[in-house]
């Protein structure tokens, strides 16, 4: 295989995160990219955002889209083309300015053949069948528009390597070609959320303001997700205050890969359960200081010597160590049998423990959370086992509802499997906000 030759194209995106920003800061700069706080932006779908991105308008600005145009030739001179094709309503405006650059033809794809015209296609432009021929697109949303395109291409015996486009805004193409059984593989230089971390991270856009952050008590559990399933719900709840907990997430994309894109979207509990000689532990917490999450959960029957090793590792940063008692799957029966206690008596002596070795706080039931404050009024109590009258309480044992859990203290309660349970996950923490806590989101 010749060198830099892709039959498909890498999984990473084109631009590296260098040129994204500097991409990003100059389509900010000549109104490509519009964004709002507000989240009120309107999309062809009609919903709303809270970023829009129409990169046909660097025909307005001669300097950004000669730049936007050189950064296509990245991908596509590595797919080793023999054209590229533009779909008009996309592209149209870079689409010569590349071919001109790159030294390369290009052909022209419509969506329905032109009635009364001497070339009555789809296509416009010269091409042999059997050639690599890349489509050319700014941003794919729902994947619709280029259904239609891809299969003229193979009607007419085109390989087709990739659609290469600017930004994948990540609004279910994949589905759709699924649905349609088109078999085009994507090829980004970026992603929205690569883009709103850029203008968070600037402090071009806001996470969240601190107000409506503070007073959210929600911690969203995303635990059995991977980062696609949950990206589109963690978008949405950003303006909430939410606080999102991962686990398996941390330990499958890897935690410094995965908390700075977290944070995009709302504080982090990073729901490590570290259980380990003090070493290990330390050394595992060492890995959250690149990004410091709100909070980092060790076990405390470790010991105090494990969890002062986490204080110690973490000492500077803005991330809390919370400290696991009894896990609100157990039972009675099942603590006396492991602990020899029931779950108030060693709830209470390993909060003793962590509180000892320098512990910020707890994770406890909701059942030891008033009796645990009284001991220790100034400690973070975040209660799992949390679930709304009726719901489903799957593995858990001692639990309550939302409005129980607030009542008795606790700073913070996850829903997870009630939320994901749900059709529309985002309806349902609006709903337990409102409707059982009293808060506008």
């Amino acid at each position: 295989m010749p060198y830099n030759l892709f039959p498909t194209p890498p999984e990473a995106p084109w631009l590296d995160p260098v040129e994204q920003r500097s991409l990003c800061q100059l389509m900010l700069e000549v109104g490509i990219i519009r964004r709002s706080n507000a989240r009120d932006l309107p999309l062809k779908s009609g919903g709303k955002t809270d970023i829009y991105i129409n990169a046909r308008d660097a025909r307005s600005n001669p300097h950004a889209l000669e730049e936007i145009a050189r950064a296509y030739e990245n991908p596509l001179r590595r797919l080793r083309l023999d054209r590229f094709a533009e779909v008009p309503d996309a592209v149209s405006c870079f689409a010569g300015v590349i071919s001109t650059q790159m030294r390369t033809p290009y052909i022209t794809i419509r969506e329905e053949a032109k009635a009364g015209r001497v070339t009555k296609g789809k296509i416009i432009g010269a091409f042999q069948r059997g050639e690599r021929i890349a489509l050319l697109d700014d941003v794919i949303t729902d994947g619709a528009s280029k259904v239609v395109p891809w299969r003229e291409c193979i009607s007419q015996g085109i390989n087709v390597p990739a659609l290469v486009v600017l930004v994948d805004r990540q609004q279910g193409w994949q589905k759709k070609f699924v649905a349609e059984d088109v078999k085009l593989p994507v090829w980004p230089g970026m992603t929205l959320h690569d883009v709103r971390r850029y203008l968070i991270e600037s402090g071009t856009l806001i996470r969240c303001d601190k107000a409506t952050e503070d007073r959210n008590p929600i911690i969203v559990a995303l635990d059995g997700k991977s980062w696609s399933e949950i990206l589109p719900t963690i978008d949405q709840l950003r303006t909430t205050g939410c606080k999102l907990k991962a686990n398996d997430l941390l330990f499958n994309q890897g935690i410094e890969r995965l908390l700075p894109d977290l944070q995009v979207y709302g504080d982090v509990m990073a729901d490590l359960k570290a259980h380990d000689i003090s070493n290990t532990v330390a050394n595992t917490c060492q890995h959250l200081r690149a990004c410091p999450p709100w909070a980092v959960t060790v076990h405390a029957s470790g010991g105090g010597d494990m969890v002062k090793a986490a204080v110690q590792a973490l000492e500077g940063t803005r991330t809390k160590v919370l400290a696991i008692t009894i896990l609100t799957s157990m039972d009675t029966k099942t603590c006396e049998e492991i602990y020899r206690r029931r779950p108030w008596g060693e709830v209470r002596k390993l909060a003793e423990i962590a509180f000892k070795a320098g512990a910020h706080g707890f994770v406890c039931s909701p059942q030891e959370t008033r009796r645990l404050l009284a001991l220790y009024p100034n400690a973070i109590i975040v209660n799992p086992g949390v679930r709304s009258e009726g719901a489903d309480v799957d593995d858990q044992k001692r639990i309550s509802t939302p409005t129980g859990a607030m009542a008795a203290g606790a700073s913070n309660i996850v829903l997870g499997r009630q939320l994901f349970g749900t059709p529309d996950p985002v309806a349902e923490v609006h709903r337990v906000l409102k409707e059982e806590l009293g808060i506008a989101a």
